[in-house]
């Protein structure tokens, strides 16, 4: 039988070795020995010597480590390869990666009695290497995020435009080369990042430092940049980072922060995407971060000027409909036909310019956070007769059917969830045929009410819409190229009931028409 508790002079040597190696025995895996190396590693001193491992570095704990050294013992075949650790070290809990190797050692009879353990730190070449392979494998999807950041920054500003359509042409011109992503990133001053998505190492750029206010050689953690998100952001980007890290789900945000040092205001957008590693053990969240803050402040002068012209138009066209209608009195006591009708197209024509008006500073109060919401508990089906009512009035060229709803209590903003409502059904009557059939339906689903206006019309191509709700967008082909609007009724609609929890969406097939459904929670809109 062998032991290992008096050291040898080989043992000596290996003490004063640089490589890091120890000596175990035993089911338990009794540390025998562990050179100054090993137990630098390990953040201990040599009162571990004699102890079982897990007893003596209490922080493999929960770590595969026993039981790997266990198989070695058991079957007599070497473990090697790369593996993480997590050990205390000046206090701390790190992780690292290590180049590990456990070799039995056999005594006369063939069977394995101890096993020595030797270790290299090779955590910056690990995740140097990682880093290099998650950018390479997500060139393609971060070139295509690219390109759409970029369409949507050249409607902000001419200027801007030029920049961003040469940074595409050099993505495009580079796009199979690593040099070529890194390149594209630093000329369009993006930060990016990467989250190992077990350890929750962050390794980022100088770049992303600098848009959250750090110094180019500050080492900061996920929580750091966190913390100079505002709070009014701040839950909302942690559990949308949380959702993707863990769930795989879309990471699109945009935010404001105030920098750590310098204390600036910025907007940012980030785009991220999960990679599962080949191994299967874990994943790796990559990204880029930009500065939109130039984007968001032409958005608000032009959502300033949106709003003070329309409130100087407002006046003038409240005063001419009031001297429409003191007009039509008049032509009404004195029998005037042809002024009655005259006078009747010109009221249309001012409730129009009022609504168009109405919806401009609606697109103002909803891009500036203003929008007011009087909420009260109400019947959907009371509201939806309302509706039926009006609209028999003002349409006369379509065949609208309401089918029966029954008692449906929601809260919320009544008005709002009628102008929806109106939109929707005008929506249809523009892009469908005189003398077709409109159908106005609610029913429940998953504890929802779910409101559809349906309709034989034009429809909508599968490429429109993903964009149908977006502020200003509007469909252009040779069908709908006689229809009025500014697009952005359907936005509208969308963001009133984003506000009210519910969702909005379209089911349509080209050519045949579509369908338009919104849902509202029952009972707590």
């Amino acid at each position: 039988m062998h032991h290992l508790s008096n050291p040898s002079s080989l043992l000596s040597v290996l003490n004063e070795s640089e490589v890091a190696t120890a000596i175990y025995e035993d089911q338990e895996i009794i540390i025998r020995f562990a050179n100054q190396a090993m137990i630098k590693f390990w953040g201990k001193d040599q009162s571990i010597i004699g102890k079982a491992l897990e007893d003596g570095v209490p922080e493999l704990r929960g770590q595969p480590f026993k039981r790997m050294l266990q198989q070695v013992l058991l079957t007599g075949i070497t473990d090697e390869g790369v593996i993480p650790a997590t050990t205390m070290v000046s206090g701390r809990l790190q992780t690292a990666y290590y180049e590990y190797q456990y070799k039995p050692i056999f005594n006369a009879d063939g069977i394995p009695y101890c096993i020595i353990h030797t270790a290299k730190d090779v955590t910056k070449l690990y995740v140097a290497e990682e880093e290099n392979q998650s950018l390479t494998n997500h060139l393609s999807v971060i070139n295509e995020e690219l390109t759409a950041t970029n369409e949507e920054l050249l409607s902000a500003n001419d200027s801007y435009a030029i920049s961003q359509r040469q940074l595409n042409s050099t993505i495009i011109q580079l796009e199979e080369s690593e040099i070529a992503l890194r390149l594209a990133i630093e000329a369009a001053n993006f930060g990016t990042w990467h989250i190992h998505s077990i350890t929750r190492e962050f390794i980022t750029s100088a770049r992303l430092r600098e848009l959250f206010g750090f110094n180019h050689d500050d080492e900061i953690t996920i929580e750091d940049a966190i913390a100079q998100i505002t709070p009014d952001y701040r839950e909302y980007v942690t559990i949308e980072l949380e959702n993707a890290i863990y769930n795989g789900g879309d990471y699109d945000v945009t935010y404001p922060v105030i920098g750590y040092g310098d204390q600036r205001r910025r907007w940012l957008r980030a785009i991220g995407n999960l990679k599962k590693h080949v191994s299967g053990e874990y994943s790796s969240f990559t990204g880029v971060v930009m500065d939109i803050t130039e984007q968001k402040e032409d958005d608000q002068r032009k959502n300033d000027f949106i709003a003070m012209v329309s409130h100087e138009l407002k006046t003038p066209v409240t005063s001419l409909n009031a001297y429409i209608q003191l007009l039509h009195r008049q032509a009404l006591k004195k029998g005037d036909e042809f002024a009655l009708g005259a006078l009747e197209k010109s009221l249309k024509q001012v409730k129009k310019m009022t609504a168009m008006i109405n919806g401009f500073l609606n697109v103002s109060r909803f891009e500036s956070g203003k929008i007011h919401l009087d909420q009260q508990t109400f019947d959907l089906a009371i509201l939806v007769k309302v509706v039926e009512d009006e609209i028999m009035l003002l349409v006369n060229t379509h065949n609208i059917y309401f089918a029966p709803i029954m008692e449906t209590i929601v809260f919320g903003d009544r008005e709002k969830i009628s102008q929806v409502i109106m939109n929707l059904i005008s929506n249809a009557v523009k892009y469908s045929p005189p003398g077709s059939t409109i159908q106005v339906s609610c029913v429940y689903a998953n504890n929802n009410a779910v409101l559809g206006v349906k309709d034989k019309g034009i429809g909508v191509k599968p490429e429109d819409r993903d964009r149908l709700f977006d502020r200003y967008y509007r469909v252009e082909n040779e069908k709908t190229k006689h229809v009025s609007g500014f697009g952005i009724g359907l936005y509208l609609c969308a963001e009133i009931i984003k506000e009210h929890g519910g969702k909005i969406w379209v089911e349509s097939s080209y050519g045949k028409g579509s369908e338009f459904r919104f849902s509202l929670p029952i009972g707590n809109v």
